[in-house]
């Protein structure tokens, strides 16, 4: 714990050190005007970062909600190449991974959405202006002006609504200056990266484009045997980015921006480690086909002691697996200034599809796999109006927002579990979802007095959700890419599949069943703000949220019945929250600090670990036993702090740190009575929910240091520290098992920038100096199938960098 006490004392330190001089500005701060405080705020602390987080340009400083705002200099100090390395850099934002790279877990003030299906997302990413399917949102960190962190509900400013935050995130924009840069890296794990863009100007003040991309190959870190005796590399990186932005303004006053950009990963797959056996479960009811005794080729207790030798780095595997991913984005925003009203119309369009073969169960027993094919369109159009009235007393902005989601082409998930004659029959389940979001939204900031503001928010949301889904026994034993898929229209109107099962053929008809869900809600947002003096700000906000209800696939039956849908969720939101800049005999610096609750009713949560004919209707096909179903579990309410803070104390020296608390519990049980209770997927007593990979305690530091050698260039250290506490990937406190134990991590870099007078950069760099090894999250862990698997994270990677600028 001295990491964590040494950033607490720090913090502590340097609000009573700088206090009493902050606050004794005051009555000279009640003569001055709105415009030279802010001149004033500027000459102190370090410098302002410009956020859009409230649709226009503001100083960091004097934005009334919790941010954490990220310049394209503090990600490159950073050695930040993909956004969930952000973890490590952010107070209460925290990246895990749930049964692979392709379905992220982006977790704020404690919320998540379920490891499988559509369920909306309590946190968003936004990529220039606009939402990103969830499968989409880890994002490749290059050639970025800005990545803003917001937390709480949102909403009543712009774009989808969403319960707990947003991510927003802005390529650079194009100029009318030539330039651009190029970079090559090589690293550990034979890993080889180029990364550049260029920036050109077309026809001065009218037309730009700049064009960047990013490719990288790296082995991978995790090695695994197959049965023919083959070893496959698995944590690889196979990755292709490009950009293409067109600036266009043909007069004064309307400007277009398009962007066009495409996220390909051409990857083997994440490298599942075998974990523990329990007690009971699925796997036990069949003890000749997996507890053999004799090898763990085919004993699952014989496989869980073997990988203990193994360690974490090596492991068992039944087939060759694949991640392949294809992302591709085009927005378009037109913003039209006409003095005091400004209109921005942002237009987006999204193809989203992944394929992927999941080895689930880390042994070559043929456990469980999971072979998926997710091919989703989205449309989204947003319309706002803004506007500065009454001397710019009043601003105010107003929009509409529509969003339609459509599948591509057939979207399926086949599951094998414990293939074996007699013992189960793969399945595969093929939903075909269609959803559309509609909103109007609009927020008033009122200058009361110069100092004093009041923000009044407003949002109206409609959601509607249809999905045609079947669950159908397949080949067996089941092999990747080798049966039949229930195409859209098969699912509607009924289809023959074809199957071949441990020698047997036969042919069925296989017809969906169509279940919908609509929901909607007024949502809110009440402010004030108040700038106490040129160094003090301070706000305190209440806000209401939501997220739409939806369905549950695959088609459901018996016990399971009432749950084939799920209702909306609401937050309410309570958020006060200072902030603090300082320069105290020549020692600039700033503080932030919000504290924060919310109650969420008709919580949203993901149930798994549900045993085989716990349904009671004798249908496998009607089973969720390897998949999630999404309920309303209760009222849940989330509490805590994030403060982190930023000195100089000397030239070319600087130091962050941050603290944020979150504590996470359910008021009751909404579960009680229902076949979920008393089993491994969900605890009867609230207070032994666990809030999955929220851990109640992060912190962070870092420390900065520039300076310029005449003979060399300018020399950059830079070394950042983070600490997380236990991390739960089960809904089960009493779970230490499948959870993460409390852990450090530290990064470092070192740059010589402008070596000789000249525009190249070199650099070095080590991530996880000293090889700590954690969990991020877990493959398998429905604990009713008998055995839990989870993911590592990346071991120590360091490598050197070259830049050129030009």
């Amino acid at each position: 714990m001295t990491l964590v006490r040494c950033i607490l004392l720090s913090g502590c330190a340097t609000l009573a050190l700088h206090g009493t001089t902050a606050f004794a500005q005051t009555g000279n701060a009640d003569t001055k005007t709105h415009a030279s405080a802010d001149q004033a705020a500027e000459n102190l602390g370090v410098q302002d970062i410009v956020v859009t987080a409230r649709r226009k340009e503001e100083a960091l400083s004097r934005v009334p909600i919790a941010v954490s705002a990220f310049s394209s200099e503090t990600l490159a100090k950073k050695s930040i190449t993909s956004m969930d390395q952000l973890t490590q850099s952010t107070p209460g934002l925290i990246f895990g991974k749930s049964g692979g790279t392709t379905n992220p877990q982006i977790v704020i003030r404690g919320q998540t959405r379920a490891n499988v299906g559509d369920a909306a997302q309590p946190v968003l990413t936004y990529f220039a202006d606009v939402p990103l399917p969830y499968f989409a949102s880890i994002l490749p960190v290059y050639d970025l002006a800005s990545v803003q962190v917001l937390k709480g509900p949102q909403g009543t400013l712009f774009g989808r609504n969403s319960t707990s935050g947003a991510v927003l995130v802005y390529p650079n924009a194009p100029t009318y200056t030539w330039g651009g840069y190029l970079m090559g890296g090589y690293g550990n794990y034979d890993n080889r990266e180029v990364e550049g863009a260029l920036n050109l100007p077309i026809m001065e003040d009218h037309i730009a484009l700049r064009i960047a991309g990013r490719r990288q190959i790296r082995d991978g870190y995790t090695k695994v045997t197959l049965p023919d005796g083959a070893v496959q590399d698995r944590d690889n990186l196979n990755d292709y980015y490009y950009r293409a932005s067109l600036l266009v303004e043909p007069f004064d006053g309307l400007k277009n921006v398009t962007v066009f950009d495409s996220v390909k990963w051409n990857r083997n797959g994440d490298g599942t480690i075998f974990g523990n056996t329990y007690p009971t479960g699925t796997a036990r009811l069949f003890p000749a086909a997996f507890d053999c005794g004799t090898s763990a080729s085919c004993d699952i207790d014989l496989a869980a002691a073997r990988q203990k030798t193994l360690g974490v780095r090596r492991g068992f595997g039944d087939f060759p697996i694949y991640t392949n991913t294809l992302v591709t984005g085009l927005s378009n925003t037109t913003t039209l200034n006409l003095g005091n009203i400004t209109l921005k119309n942002i237009l987006g369009q999204r193809l989203s599809k992944y394929r992927n073969l999941t080895d689930t169960d880390g042994t070559e027993m043929l456990l469980t796999s999971v072979n998926t094919d997710n091919n989703i369109h989205q449309f989204s159009e947003e319309f706002q109006v803004q506007g500065d009235f009454f001397d710019n007393r009043v601003h105010a902005i107003a929009g509409i927002f529509y969003l339609k989601v459509h599948p591509g082409r057939p979207q399926f998930q086949t599951y094998g579990a414990f293939q074996r004659p007699g013992v189960s029959l793969p399945t595969s389940i093929s939903a075909y979802r269609r959803s559309t979001s509609k909103s109007a939204f609009g927020q008033v900031t009122l200058d009361v007095t110069s100092k004093l503001k009041i923000d009044l928010g407003i949002r109206y949301n409609k959601d509607k959700l249809t999905a045609c889904s079947a669950g159908y026994q397949i080949n067996a034993p089941y092999l990747p890419d080798s049966s039949e898929v229930l195409t859209e229209d098969g699912c509607y109107n009924g289809q023959n599949i074809t199957k071949t099962q441990f020698g047997v053929t036969s042919t069925s008809i296989v017809k969906g069943t169509v279940a919908s869900a609509a929901s909607s809600a007024t949502t809110w947002n009440i402010g004030v703000n108040y700038q106490v003096t040129p160094e003090l700000f301070v706000y305190a906000t209440a806000r209401k949220g939501y997220r739409a209800g939806g369905v549950n696939t695959p088609v459901l039956g018996g016990l399971f019945l009432p749950y084939q849908s799920y209702g909306p969720e609401t937050v309410r939101d309570y958020e006060a929250g200072a902030k603090w800049k300082f320069n105290v005999g020549g020692v600039p610096g700033n503080v932030n600090f919000d504290i924060f609750t919310g109650k969420y009713k008709n919580s949203q949560r993901g149930i798994n670990g549900l045993a085989a004919n716990q349904d009671g209707d004798g249908d496998p096909l009607t089973d969720p036993a390897l998949s999630t179903l999404i309920v309303n579990a209760g009222t849940a309410r989330v509490r805590g702090f994030d403060f982190d803070a930023t000195v100089e104390p000397t030239r070319g020296l600087t130091l962050t740190g941050f603290v944020s608390y979150n504590a996470e519990e359910y008021l009751d049980n909404g579960l009680a009575g229902t076949p979920f209770i008393n089993t491994s997927a969900f605890p009867l007593n609230p207070k032994e929910v666990a809030f999955q990979y929220a851990p109640e305690w992060t912190f962070g530091g870092s420390m900065t240091a520039e300076k310029e050698v005449e003979t060399l260039g300018t020399l950059a250290l830079s070394v950042d520290a983070y600490h997380s506490s236990r991390v739960y990937f089960t809904n089960d406190k009493n779970n230490y098992i499948l959870s993460q134990k409390p852990y450090t991590t530290v990064n470092g870099r070192l740059d010589v920038r402008e070596i000789l007078g000249s525009k190249i950069d070199l650099g070095f760099y080590v991530r996880n100096i000293f090889k700590k090894v954690y969990k991020t999250g877990a493959s398998n862990s429905a604990i009713s199938s008998g055995y839990d698997s989870v993911f590592y994270a990346e071991p120590r990677m360091y490598g050197a960098q070259i830049r050129i600028n030009f």
